[in-house]
């Protein structure tokens, strides 16, 4: 892709960066009110106040756009949207992060919320990594209330094979990446696939990590309903196929995970069994890494 904010190339370039530097975040939204006023004071609230949040409205009529506009007014420097139709969640953000003035750019959903001094753990790390780019941390699924952890996804180390075969640990909530890393490999495709996204990245930048929690993602009570409806299904599988591909672009193997997914959960789908599909991606993940491995052997 071009790159999205600029022509300049900035590979081998080293940028300075500012001692207080601005962070963006960019949320796509639609129809979102039920979290949106939730999600607007995890920003207004973190301990680093530096910060402006972009909202992506796409179009919504449950009173989002009025909630936006009444934020923007009380904080104009910190809260800002825009509002039209876009072609995908990826073009979403592509949006916010034209319109982005920070040296710190990321990628957080209105149903999600960081803690109160993620951002701030972020701005440090850049501050004592001067050569660093991208940074991620931990990430966690919690209730719909916010109260309860499901699962925390560990921030384990970026392993480009390990991506291509079968999965890789960073959260888009949890992950932050300097203005040249966007100048460098361009936006998001349309879909926002984060494996198209950090393959593309790990080419020009070292990925960091840190072990601190940065980003909360609710698990919503209409997520079931939600995943019974044709669009949402054809979403999926858009995304379980553009994975399958890359994955085989790259060097991945039939015995992927990627790989796993996208034919058993076609599978399914077509039986009429959508949430079965669902649940069993996920429980694949493992057994594919074990098939993965025999593969790599076989290879050698």
């Amino acid at each position: 892709m071009d790159g999205l904010l600029s022509e300049d190339r900035v590979i081998g370039r080293k940028k300075a960066m500012s001692a207080n530097p601005l962070v963006s975040t960019v949320s796509p939204i639609l129809n979102g009110i039920k979290y949106l006023e939730k999600a607007i004071a995890s920003f207004i609230n973190q301990t680093y106040t530096n910060v402006e949040h972009i909202f992506v409205d796409g179009g919504s009529t449950d009173g989002t756009v009025e909630i936006l506009k009444k934020y923007r007014s009380k904080y104009p420097e910190r809260i800002r949207f825009i509002s039209g139709p876009d072609k995908g969640v990826g073009e979403a953000v592509n949006k916010g992060l034209r319109l982005a003035k920070g040296d710190i750019l990321g990628w957080v959903d209105p149903d999600d919320f960081l803690e109160p001094d993620a951002i701030m753990a972020v701005v440090d790390f850049f501050r004592k990594n001067p050569d660093a780019y991208v940074v991620f941390g931990i990430s966690r699924l919690v209730n719909e209330e916010g109260t309860k952890v499901l699962y925390t996804r560990p921030a384990k180390d970026w392993n480009r094979q390990e991506a291509i075969a079968y999965r890789h640990f960073i959260t888009y909530g949890a992950a932050y990446y300097r203005r040249e890393v966007i100048e460098t490999v361009g936006g998001f495709d349309k879909r926002g696939n984060d494996l198209d996204f950090w393959l593309r990245v790990d080419e020009s930048f070292k990925i960091h990590r840190i072990d601190k929690l940065l980003c909360n993602t609710r698990i919503r009570s209409d997520s079931l309903q939600t995943a019974k409806r044709g669009e949402y299904r054809r979403r999926q599988n858009e995304e379980r196929r553009k994975d399958y591909e890359l994955s085989r672009q790259h060097g991945g193997s039939i015995f992927s995970a990627h790989a796993r997914n996208y034919f058993i959960a076609r599978f399914l789908i077509a039986l009429g069994l959508y949430p079965l599909a669902y649940r069993t991606s996920l429980r694949l993940r493992n057994r594919s890494r074990i098939f993965e491995k025999i593969w790599m052997k076989l290879k050698l």
